[in-house]
């Protein structure tokens, strides 16, 4: 029987239990004794059966990765870093920095949620607003018309008409809107992210931002690994189920295969062309310095701050779109009652 998949854990609660987690490591407090621990605090909440797991994996195995993969609630790129750092034996490091990296993504979440709501509040009730003037007021101006004895003819026929159909223009874009809305929320919630992500990937900044993303987590990957001890060959293997697209897995699948063929790390990296031609040759130079690892954890700071700066660009860039689709509609509403007022006005002069 296939088992079903859990709902993911919030990132900031994904960041506290990082964080809670780093903390139990760095007191010296067993990993066994802190998870019993954290699972006594959850158990009656929704998640505690999963921390049950947690604590049960820890207990039988060992390995918090065990733990949390077999929890199922966390995200994908937390679970393999987990694994990236019980293998380095950088765990506690690890967690800390997966602590921080979930608390700016829930801190980017809250943003994107404020960006977007307000302006779709206001599409929602203006969606209700120019349902009733198209459906109830405007009919009623049609009957003031024919009340006037002579009916509707040339201008005042057309104006009136062209009134009428730019309000049910104009309705019919903030209820496109609205479902667009709900259908990507729909998928979003059944698991469909993934495949919102592809989709999305037609955007070039988006492309971009994920291209960021993939070389921040390929050096972080290396720079860790490198540091505690193991080879460019382990590192490698670690790193595509850690990247955020299909694309740029395919990246660095190349890498790990014309490492294996070749030997030379910096070559590898320029053919699968995960980093930028200045970064490229500053990886030849650390690798003939023998300071790979060096080169690679800074690296990773820069990219990293280069994908927040990233998301916060994206984020910015939503609500002003949001409204300036909203200022179309409003404006086509008041087109839609001002035009037929017009048509009247001209009848009786």
């Amino acid at each position: 029987m296939k088992k079903k998949k859990t709902k993911s854990l919030p990132a900031d609660e994904v960041s506290l239990f990082c964080q809670q987690a780093a903390m139990i490591l760095k007191a010296g407090i067993p990993l066994y004794d802190g998870m019993e621990v954290l699972y006594q605090n959850y158990k009656d909440t929704p998640y505690g059966g999963a921390f049950q797991k947690i604590y049960e994996g820890v207990r039988d195995g060992g390995s918090l990765y065990e733990g949390i993969k077999e929890a199922g609630f966390f995200p994908n790129y937390m679970v393999h870093m987990v694994q990236v750092g019980e293998t380095a034996g950088e765990l506690d490091r690890v967690l800390e920095s997966l602590g921080d990296y979930y608390e700016r993504e829930s801190r980017m979440q809250a943003a994107v949620r404020s960006a977007v709501m307000y302006p779709l509040i206001l599409v929602v009730l203006m969606t209700a607003v120019t349902a009733v003037l198209v459906i109830r007021v405007l009919p009623v101006f049609t009957e003031v018309f024919l009340s006037l004895g002579s009916g509707l003819v040339g201008t005042e026929a057309a104006v009136l008409s062209g009134g009428v159909t730019l309000g049910r223009v104009a309705l019919a874009a903030a209820a496109v809107i609205l479902i667009l809305v709900l259908v990507l929320y729909l998928i979003w919630k059944a698991g469909g992210r993934q495949a919102i992500m592809r989709a999305a990937q037609i955007l070039p900044q988006v492309r971009r931002l994920l291209d960021k993303q993939t070389a921040q987590r390929f050096a972080e990957v290396i720079a860790m690994v490198m540091a505690s001890g193991y080879n460019l060959e382990h590192a490698l293997e670690l790193i595509p189920d850690l990247l955020p697209d299909k694309r740029n897995r395919k990246k660095a699948e190349k890498c790990q295969s014309l490492m294996q063929r070749d030997g030379d790390f910096a070559a590898a990296v320029e053919a699968a062309g995960i980093f930028a031609p200045l970064h490229q040759r500053m990886i030849r130079v650390g690798a003939d310095a023998g300071q790979t690892d060096r080169v690679m954890e800074r690296m990773a700071r820069l990219y990293g701050i280069q994908v927040d700066e990233g998301i916060h660009s994206l984020v910015s860039w939503i609500e002003p779109a949001l409204v300036a689709v909203l200022t179309l509609i409003i404006g086509g509403i008041l087109l839609s009652v001002m035009l037929p007022l017009i048509s009247i006005m001209m009848s009786i002069g």
